[in-house]
């Protein structure tokens, strides 16, 4: 039944304030989203609406980047060189968080088309891809992605003959537990695979031209098949808008079958295999944390610990279980995505480790961390400060400049640690850099260490996970 005028209801609160929505740049344009130059300044294009854009600048953080607010100028969406769009736009807003600078631009008299910009960006990209000939790829790198092809559809084929016929008269936890035991004989192959990847590329890593060589071929080819499991898609889509976000992190935890199908299942685990190091982490890190809480356990209060970048916070059932009713500990979970602070404290609310670890939640992005303000009165006087992956983004200064702050902030006899992926074969480099698009910093012994700089007097080492794929910067500071 139709409601009357005076049923009918519009926005409340801040909402009735109306802004246009806004659209996910990566969606918006099926995957390849035209760049944006403001002038002379080229960006990343991440979102839209109707009357303005978000970016990032490409090459990080740059003073003059900082002092843009207000500036007017010209906004061009470019496809690969071929320009489909200018107009005249206001740089609206500038910040930097997390070794990124994120810029919002106003348009001036515009407003953007998205049907017509749609068909102007696919037009450039058909048109280019038609006529440059695809860069060629090293043989013995191809051969790689062929092996691993190969394996790959060994297994879906193994099912679509063995298991598809069948699969509509098993249960999903019968589906979930065949596939489980192929990919678990399978593993030590696909491990050998990974660590091959591994190899190859590091030596090219630092190639910028090869780097991206070798990035597009593995995208048009292993890519392309493995994104049907949902870790691997997640991880490439980045659908929260960056990688690593905490709903991948718990399908590496949880290590569950995940999918529609056999094949789909099978495809997300292994993406979950690739991704154990993120398990091994986890683990290592408790380990470091209730190593250091035996040598306060006759104190007779609470460890103070905080996790910065904290994600799902795993790593506190993993501590709970460790140290027992009698070690006692509060934790600061800090994160910029408040919904994987929820997760957190609803997860360790579950699994009753709120019981012994008191948990207090802070939302605060990384810009912020870094300045004086009244909320890092949260940080000092903390027995344990530690971040597991958020390094792994940072620029060599800019991490340099977050350990210094962050040693600050211990109280005398704390512990700073600092978790990092490494460069080695046994690592992930290849699956994330070139499989998935997930680019971080891999980081060699050297320039862990180089991180401590800053931090004289105090006893600085490295350890790594089980499965030799994470370093972790410990630093202890004097009584």
């Amino acid at each position: 039944m139709a409601k009357s005028y005076e049923e009918l209801q519009g926005a409340v609160g801040r909402e009735r304030f109306f802004r246009p929505a806004r659209h996910d740049a990566l969606t918006l344009f099926a995957g390849s989203p035209p760049r944006v130059f403001f002038d002379e300044d080229e960006f990343r294009l991440l979102d839209m609406s109707g009357l303005g854009l978000g970016c990032q600048l490409e090459g990080g953080e740059t003073e003059t980047a900082l002092d843009a607010v207000n500036r007017r100028g010209v906004l061009r969406l470019v496809q690969h060189g071929r320009e489909i769009y200018r107009t005249k736009a206001r740089c609206a807003r500038v910040n930097s968080s997390l070794g990124r600078t994120i810029a919002g631009f106003a348009l001036e008299d515009d407003i953007f088309d998205f049907d017509l910009l749609r068909v102007a960006n696919a037009k450039a990209l058909a048109s280019e891809t038609s006529a440059r000939p695809a860069a060629e790829a090293p043989l013995e790198y191809k051969a790689l992605c062929a092996d691993a092809l190969e394996f790959t559809g060994r297994l879906l084929n193994e099912l679509d003959r063995h298991i598809a016929p069948i699969e509509s008269n098993l249960t999903r936890a019968e589906t979930a537990q065949i596939v489980t035991e192929i990919e678990s004989a399978a593993r030590p192959r696909w491990q050998e695979i990974l660590e091959a990847g591994n190899a190859l590329v590091r030596p090219l890593h630092d190639d910028n031209y090869m780097r991206s060589i070798l990035k597009a071929y593995t995208e048009n080819t292993l890519t392309r098949t493995l994104v049907g499991g949902s870790s691997w898609g997640r991880s490439y889509l980045k659908p929260a808008g960056y990688p690593g976000d905490y709903i991948i992190m718990n399908y590496m935890y949880d290590q569950t079958p995940i999918g529609a199908s056999a094949r789909e299942m099978m495809l997300h685990a292994l993406g979950v295999s690739a991704g154990e190091p993120i398990v091994t982490r986890m683990r290592k890190l408790a380990e470091i944390i209730v190593q250091y809480g035996e040598r306060r356990r006759g104190e007779g209060r609470r460890i103070d610990i905080m996790s910065i970048g904290c994600g799902p916070a795993r790593e506190l059932e993993r501590v709970f279980e460790l140290s027992g009713n009698d070690l006692r500990w509060r934790a600061t979970l800090v994160d910029q995505e408040p919904q994987a602070i929820e997760y957190a404290m609803r997860y360790a609310r579950q699994k009753g480790v709120d019981r012994t670890i008191e948990i207090n939640p802070l939302n605060l992005s990384f810009t912020e961390m870094l300045v004086q303000s009244v909320v890092t009165r949260h940080f000092v006087e903390k027995d344990i400060i530690y971040s597991s992956g958020m390094v792994d983004y940072l620029s060599p200064m800019s991490a340099r400049r977050f350990v210094k702050r962050m040693y600050d902030f211990l109280r005398p006899g704390g512990r700073l640690i600092i978790g990092n992926v490494n460069d080695l074969p046994t690592g992930t480099l290849w699956p994330m850099e070139y499989v998935l698009d997930w680019t971080l910093y891999f980081r060699n012994m050297a320039e862990m260490e180089a991180m401590a700089d800053g931090v004289d007097g105090a006893d600085v080492g490295i350890v790594s996970d089980e499965r030799q794929a994470i370093y972790f910067l410990v630093i202890d500071k004097p009584a």
